[in-house]
């Protein structure tokens, strides 16, 4: 292998010690997994919450969509606002206020009363300020890991996330059922320890203050449109802010999609519960194993076969007979995620200057989430007129072009150069 193409893992072993040595990045980290687990508790607990206690799984899905909506909603204005405002602020401040909205939740719930109009409006405030959180967690990662690390820390936070989505489903259940409020209770006090996590980061977190040549602060709008131009001007960023938004909407369908292709092949609620902690455990397995793969394979290549192994394994679930095939594929699918996601968000990082990170990582979680609602109406309207098979065939031929385009795309040349040399776009 070429030493100019060495890869994240390999330089980050040479030069910076494990991420788990790094004081500020384990209180991170920490305060992350507790918040983590608990939303992830909630996000079960809540259908489980309107469905039996008012018989409305439209009431349900009016919960979810409101939260979807806040988030969308702030997440360009929250990287405006990290790039203004004191992030340690926002990272301190932000659960503390989620913490008493998941209060709220409880003490209705224990009073006897499921409003749905009620929680849809807590849905959609929590919503709102988990996109102005989610702006000043990258620029604030970007002070606290070494950039030759940042693949690493990605990986690392997406199997916290598989983690948390496997452990946090049967806890949902078991709270659930001791008590309705209970889970709601535990998300209110992870919140709080998020907080606490977060308050003891030590390195200064940023923005410095900057104001334009007339001596005066740029408008929010100014601000959105500064991210945006710094997209538009980056090949990288441009090509692959597309990819991401089409990639995580194949992908929150396919999870859709899994359950109806699964039932086809007569599965029960039981095993299909089953087989979403194996399809789980293949993301844990994959942040586990990322490291190795980027240091054997290299980031260009690890971003190049992920993009074929997402092709692969969708038509393989597509038109596999039995259930333990489907479960194989698609547990291979999301192993295949980790890594093609962490060199991602790894260079994305490393190429925006700090000033423009949060607007930019807000941009790009805006992406992320900007189809996801069209891709779960669409499932329905592909499973209602041709079936789970036809549908998940529909969502793999998404993503040929983009397979197809990565071997060629000269917007990805950047992935070839090392993480510690790659270059801050110029924004001027």
């Amino acid at each position: 292998m070429n030493p100019k193409s060495c890869t994240v893992a390999r330089v980050a072993d040479r030069t910076s010690p494990s991420l788990w040595r790094n004081r500020d990045y384990l209180s991170w980290w920490t305060g992350t997994a507790f918040s983590v687990l608990g939303s992830n508790v909630s996000v079960v607990a809540f259908p489980l919450l309107v469905v039996f206690g008012t018989g409305s799984v439209f009431g349900a899905g009016v919960i979810a969509a409101a939260g979807r909506i806040g988030l969308l909603i702030t997440t360009l204005w929250g990287g405006a606002l990290a790039d203004r405002v004191s992030r340690r602020l926002i990272l301190v401040g932000v659960p503390l206020v989620q913490a008493v909205l998941m209060a709220g939740v409880t003490i209705t719930i224990w009073t006897g009363h499921v409003w749905i109009p009620v929680l849809g409006a807590i849905g959609l405030v929590a919503g709102l300020l988990v996109g102005v959180a989610s702006g000043a967690e990258l620029p604030a990662l970007r002070r606290i890991v070494p950039r030759e690390q940042f693949a690493a820390r990605a990986a690392q936070e997406q199997g916290l996330h598989q983690a948390a989505q496997l452990i946090a489903s049967p806890l949902a259940a078991l709270l659930y059922t001791l008590a309705r409020w209970l889970p709601f209770a535990l998300d209110a006090v992870t919140f709080l320890l998020g907080s606490l996590f977060s308050a003891l980061v030590r390195r200064p977190l940023g923005p410095e203050p900057r104001s334009d040549e007339s001596g005066r602060r740029p408008s929010f709008l100014a601000d959105v449109r500064g991210g945006l131009r710094v997209v538009r001007r980056t090949p990288f960023l441009r090509y692959t802010m597309v990819w991401v938004a089409v990639t995580n909407m194949v992908g929150n369908s396919f999870l859709l999609l899994l359950i109806v292709l699964l039932k086809e092949r007569g599965a029960g609620p039981r095993t299909i519960g089953v087989i979403n902690s194996m399809v789980l455990v293949g993301g844990l397995l994959g942040a586990v194993l990322a490291g190795r793969i980027l240091e054997r394979v290299g980031s260009r290549r690890v971003f190049l076969i992920g993009g074929w192994v997402y092709v692969v394994t969708l038509a393989l679930a597509a038109v596999s007979p039995q259930q333990w095939q489907i479960a194989l594929v698609a547990a291979l699918f999301v192993f295949a995620s980790v890594p093609t996601v962490s060199v991602w968000e790894a260079y994305l990082a490393s190429l925006v200057p700090d000033e423009f990170v949060g607007r930019v990582g807000s941009v790009a979680n805006f992406a992320a989430q900007s189809l996801v609602w069209l891709g779960l109406l669409l499932v329905g309207l592909l499973v209602d007129h041709l079936g789970a098979t036809v549908g998940v065939l529909c969502y793999a031929a998404l993503l040929v072009p983009f397979a197809v385009c990565n071997l060629f795309a000269r917007s990805l040349a950047v992935l070839s150069t090392p993480l510690a040399q790659v270059q801050e776009v110029d924004v001027t």
